[in-house]
């Protein structure tokens, strides 16, 4: 595995606990970086940030709902106390219901819409700020081909 030095930097991935997220959140870390897990299920992220953790490498969990600004404003500053938050990887989405359009129900979709497209704005404002002001930042986002199915 090349190994990308990432020491001393600071991470953010949403939807770490599973998936794509956990393993972005595992190399972020086996790099050296302190990785921070946010996911809408404080458990699944809790588990995942000690298995990291295990592995000798720094891992943190904190339950983040990204779809509530509020309390992503409130996990960015938590997160930003220590050190400035230098990478943001977006991996949080659903898949929701299997529909055609013109029979998918509404609230629905504002569900999807509100976890993989709101979730990460909401997670760019509260943290790109932060990263100008350190004058670095790097942002990744993630779909899935879930959302193309």
């Amino acid at each position: 595995m090349n190994r990308i030095n990432l020491t001393g930097g600071r991470a953010v991935v949403t939807g770490g606990a599973q998936g794509i997220g956990r393993a972005v959140a595992e190399r972020l870390a086996q790099s050296g970086a302190m990785v921070e897990i946010w996911d809408n299920d404080a458990t699944l992220a809790a588990e995942a940030a000690r298995a990291i953790g295990e592995t000798g490498a720094m891992a943190q969990a904190r339950g983040v709902d990204v779809t509530d600004f509020n309390a992503v404003a409130e996990a960015a500053t938590a997160a930003g106390r220590d050190a400035p938050i230098s990478i943001l990887v977006t991996a949080a989405g659903i898949a929701g219901a299997n529909a055609t359009s013109w029979d998918y129900p509404v609230a629905e979709w504002n569900r999807v819409m509100r976890v993989n497209v709101d979730g990460t704005w909401h997670c760019c404002k509260a943290l790109v700020p932060g990263m100008i002001a350190a004058g670095y930042g790097r942002i990744v986002t993630i779909a899935s081909i879930a959302g193309k199915e």
